[in-house]
């Protein structure tokens, strides 16, 4: 459920910078898409790593794991600003997009090292670690799946509205989610 909501903007998102602005998108080329992703946006979702790591290092991972999906969902919000202003200028769609890839890359963090830390210790590690990204990834593909439909039925102003409402089960997920005491299972063992 971390993901739900992001199963369904990704898949959206290409069409919505593609569409024609008289359809509700951002009526961006090949080329402009192109730009826009080539160099900015990859280089802030590793920023964002970089700092979540270090964010995560300091907290430990059940203080900050509700900050990390903050950080993964909320900028879902840049492509709600974007279909209902649909800006013209291609520095502020490209600040929007690099803010949304820094979020992503700080809440991704937190996904992973709860696979790590929580799911895969024990003698399988790689087995478990290697389960829970293939149901991370179903959790994933299930609302990708039907995010065609959705944004069909609601048109994009709408279908980002609908993304944001669709965070609400990460935060609850997350919120809720178990956590054993790894670490100092671990340390008693050593």
């Amino acid at each position: 459920m971390y993901r739900f909501a992001e199963g369904q903007a990704v898949k959206i998102v290409p069409l919505f910078m593609r569409a024609g602005r008289d359809h509700g998108g951002l009526g961006l080329s090949t080329e402009d898409i192109g730009i826009l992703y080539g160099v900015f946006p990859p280089l802030a979702f590793v920023v964002g790593s970089i700092l979540a790591g270090y964010f995560t290092a300091n907290k430990g991972l059940r203080k900050s794991l509700i900050v990390l999906c903050a950080f993964f969902n909320i900028p879902f919000a840049v492509y709600t600003f974007l279909a209902i202003f649909q800006p013209t200028s291609f520095l502020v769609i490209s600040v929007a997009v690099v803010f949304e890839y820094f979020g992503y890359g700080f809440g991704f963090i937190g996904l992973t090292l709860y696979m790590m830390q929580q799911i895969a210790p024990g003698k399988y590690k790689m087995a478990h670690y290697a389960f829970a990204t293939s149901l991370m990834q179903f959790g994933f593909l299930i609302p990708s799946m039907i995010s065609g439909f959705i944004s069909d039925a609601l048109g994009y102003e709408h279908f980002f509205i609908w993304v944001m409402i669709a965070t609400i089960p990460s935060f609850l997920i997350t919120w809720l989610v178990p956590f054993r005491e790894v670490e100092e299972e671990e340390t008693v063992a050593a």
